[in-house]
């Protein structure tokens, strides 16, 4: 890559970093079009994991291909008959190994950073590493993170100005004044960390990769970017009558909890909706989402 160019995110292909209008990726020769952009609203959402967390999950991998090894050790060592114990060994080697490779790069959770409750992430964009990626030589590109609580939204004060009273206005129409009075259908926004933003006008799926049950039909399918992949693929519905907003969970994993305003939080149990009340909070794994009243 050029020195001094400014990074414009990583190759979708190695997860190398991309210089600006560059065709082609400096690192693995493939084609810019894959790339993914620098997303540094969701990284400002991850904490970087300490360094004893980051030393366990690697030292429980690595136990984890010792432990496979151990038949290769004991054939060698005569204990259990060579001819199976080492061919056994060598297979159960071979396949934790691809087992840490898959996980590292499709999910950013091998098994050793499952347990120390860690994610691997690409540096740039916040997503788990991809294709071609290694921890240790390419740790600058690829980090360790927990995600950071979300910091209570500010409280919005307002002034009291001081207006002259205008006149009277003239008697609307009768069928001005009853259009006045039909209800209007106004969206809620449902604001997360600064990463996204999501306005429900009627009823919005909710998670990774959302689908719709057979023969659902639903306003809108909102697909939420998790780099600690606590969002289920299908993970919650969210329904607003215009003045209620109500959530549903899908049977996600994690889980989904309503965070009122007084910092009371319940679940919801999956299938039977719970009311979301302004000025408060959804929480869906460890996403969580401000309620704001129209």
């Amino acid at each position: 890559m050029t020195a001094g160019h400014a990074a414009i995110g990583s190759c979708g292909a190695c997860g190398a970093v991309l210089a600006p209008g560059a065709p082609r990726c400096d690192r693995c020769e493939a084609p810019a079009v894959g790339s993914r952009p620098v997303t540094t609203a969701l990284l400002a959402s991850l904490a970087p994991a300490s360094s004893s967390d980051r030393t366990l999950a690697a030292a429980l991998d690595v136990g984890l291909v010792v432990l496979a090894a151990v038949p290769v050790v004991l054939g060698a060592a005569g204990v259990w008959p060579p001819a199976v114990a080492v061919p056994f060994g060598l297979v159960l080697v071979a396949g934790v190994a691809v087992l840490l490779v898959r996980t590292f790069r499709q999910t950013g959770g091998t098994p050793g950073a499952l347990l120390t409750r860690t994610r691997y992430v690409d540096a740039l964009v916040g997503t788990p590493p991809g294709p071609g990626r290694w921890p240790g030589a390419g740790v600058a590109s690829v980090r360790l993170a927990q995600r950071r609580p979300t910091p209570p939204a500010p409280v919005a004060t307002s002034t009291l100005l001081a207006t002259p009273t205008p006149a009277p206005a003239s008697p609307a129409p009768p069928q001005q004044v009853q259009q006045a009075q039909q209800p209007q259908h106004v969206p809620v926004a449902v604001l997360t960390d600064g990463a996204e933003r999501i306005e429900v006008a009627s009823t919005a799926l909710l998670g990774r990769r959302p689908r719709p049950q057979p023969n659902e039909e639903v306003g809108a399918v909102v697909q939420l970017t998790d780099p600690t992949r606590s969002v289920s693929s299908t993970h919650a519905l969210l329904s607003w009558d215009g003045a209620t907003l109500w959530l549903v969970d899908r049977g996600s994993t994690n889980g989904s909890w309503v965070v009122r305003a007084d910092g009371t939080r319940q679940r919801a149990e999956a299938g039977r909706p719970i009311a979301a009340p302004a000025g408060g909070g959804v929480q869906l794994g460890n996403r969580t989402f401000r309620v704001e009243a129209p």
